[in-house]
């Protein structure tokens, strides 16, 4: 189980770099409330907890779930990857990035972030 503190950082590292996406949305004239396509990414440390864990993101809502493994990376090296459909206003809000680290971190994985397409706007 992933510390208090560490998931503490973890969520203030994602408030900080949201808020930069954010303002890269906004300056390319994109709504941050219109409901997209948003992909999610989370790292865990085995194929089994990828496959357990990809379970557990299916009945948070998450779909199109995929896993894959790198050999470049560190101590989580199995990627799950899913997509969710949300505004992104909602999906970054304290509520939601908090609700991702945690469910993550109660299942020795990590979330590493979140991307869409802007390509509509």
């Amino acid at each position: 189980m992933v510390k208090r503190r560490v998931i503490s950082e973890c969520i203030a590292a994602h408030h900080v770099r949201n808020a930069k996406l954010l303002e890269n949305i906004v300056a390319r004239g994109a709504s941050l409330e219109r409901e997209r396509v948003i992909d999610c990414f989370f790292h865990t440390i085995s194929e089994d907890a990828a496959i357990a864990f990809s379970a557990v993101l299916q009945a948070h809502g998450v779909r199109e779930i995929s896993i894959s493994y790198s050999d470049k990376a560190d101590s989580h090296p199995w990627t799950v990857q899913g997509s969710i459909a949300s505004s992104v206003s909602h999906f970054t809000s304290d509520a939601q990035v908090e609700h991702f680290v945690r469910i993550a971190a109660e299942h020795d994985a990590f979330f590493d972030g979140w991307g869409t397409s802007l390509e509509d706007t």
